[in-house]
C-alpha cells in the first residue's frame, strides 16, 4: 500500500468508502464480506470553497477491515439540509469527507463554535480511502486493475492505483511549477490572493484524494497567508520543463473527458482552508 499524505495532527483513524449507490446499504463488508455494524462517528466534511463542519453520523463499520462506510446520498442530504439557510449558495459544491474529530472536541463546539483554526489540530485524517465497484459483486482496487487490465473500473472517474503511482512520481520531483486555471483564479482572488493570470504557483504537496477530487496539490502563495490552498491536478497548468510532462498532462486530459461524460460534471476541488 503506498503511504498517503495525511491531514490533520492526530494520529490517522479508519479506512474510509463514501458509497455512491444509493441501493446499496452494506450490512456486510465489500471486503472481506463479514457482517457490519454500525459506528457512529464526527465525521468532518470540507465543502469548497472555505466550509469547514463536523457531521455526526452513523455509519457501517467493518472491524475487522477498520473500514467506515458513508452513504453519499445521505450526507449529501444533510449538506442541503444545513445549508439551506446558512450559505444555499453552496448547495451542490464539490466537498472531501477529510477525516474524523475526537467526540469531545465536536460536543463542546456544540454550544461554544471552535475556531476554524483549531480544525487540524483535532483531526484524525484516514489511513485510506477506499474505492469499491460491482463487476459481478465487489471488488477492491487489487481486482479491478486484474480484471478491467489497467483500466478505470465502469462508472469510476480515476484508476486509484494508477494515480496514486502517479502521485509518488510527483512526490520525488517536487516543487513543480504551475499557473491557475480561470475557475481556481477566480476563487482565490474572492479570498484574497492577488493572483495574476499568468504567475507561476509551486506545486509543494500533493496526495490522492480520491475519485471526488482526483490528484490533489497544495499550492499555496508564497507569502505569509493564514490559508491552505489545496485544488484538484485538472485546475491547473503545468508549465516549464519537467520529465513529467507528458504523463501529467495526460492525467489531465482523460480526468476531464471523463468528468465531462458524467451526468452532473463539475470542476476538480479546489479547497482552501485556514492553516
Amino acid at each position: 500500500m503506498t503511504k498517503k499524505t495525511q491531514l490533520g495532527k492526530l494520529s490517522p483513524r479508519h479506512n474510509f468508502f463514501l458509497n455512491p449507490y444509493s441501493d446499496a446499504r452494506f450490512s456486510r463488508c465489500p471486503q472481506c464480506e463479514a457482517k457490519t455494524g454500525q459506528k457512529k462517528v464526527p465525521l468532518v466534511i470540507h465543502v469548497d470553497p472555505h466550509y469547514p463542519l463536523i457531521l455526526n453520523y452513523t455509519c457501517r463499520y467493518c472491524a475487522k477491515c477498520d473500514l467506515l462506510i458513508a452513504h453519499q446520498n445521505e450526507i449529501e442530504g444533510y449538506l442541503a439540509q444545513m445549508f439551506s439557510q446558512r450559505a444555499p449558495e453552496v448547495i451542490g459544491n464539490d466537498y472531501l469527507v477529510i477525516g474524523t474529530a475526537e467526540r469531545e472536541y465536536w460536543r463542546a463546539g456544540l454550544n461554544n463554535p471552535h475556531p476554524p483554526t483549531d480544525l487540524l489540530d483535532n483531526l484524525h485524517g484516514f489511513k485510506d480511502y477506499r474505492n469499491f465497484e460491482r463487476i459481478g459483486g465487489w471488488m477492491t482496487d487489487e481486482a479491478y486493475e486484474k480484471a478491467l487490465q489497467g483500466k478505470s473500473p465502469s462508472g469510476s472517474v480515476d484508476n486509484p492505483r494508477n494515480s496514486e503511482k502517479l502521485v509518488e512520481t510527483m512526490k520525488a520531483n517536487l516543487p513543480i511549477s504551475v499557473r491557475g486555471g480561470k475557475d481556481l483564479l477566480k476563487i482565490l482572488r474572492k479570498q484574497g490572493f492577488p493572483i495574476s493570470d499568468r504567475q507561476t504557483l509551486s506545486i509543494k504537496d500533493v496526495f490522492y484524494g480520491g475519485d471526488e477530487m482526483g490528484i490533489a496539490c497544495d499550492i499555496t502563495p508564497p507569502g505569509k497567508h493564514k490559508q491552505v490552498v489545496v485544488c484538484s491536478l485538472t485546475q491547473l497548468e503545468i508549465v516549464g520543463a519537467t520529465a513529467l510532462l507528458d504523463e501529467l498532462r495526460m492525467y489531465q486530459e482523460v480526468r476531464k473527458k471523463k468528468l465531462a461524460q458524467l451526468p452532473e460534471s463539475a470542476p476538480g476541488g479546489i479547497t482552501i482552508k485556514r492553516k
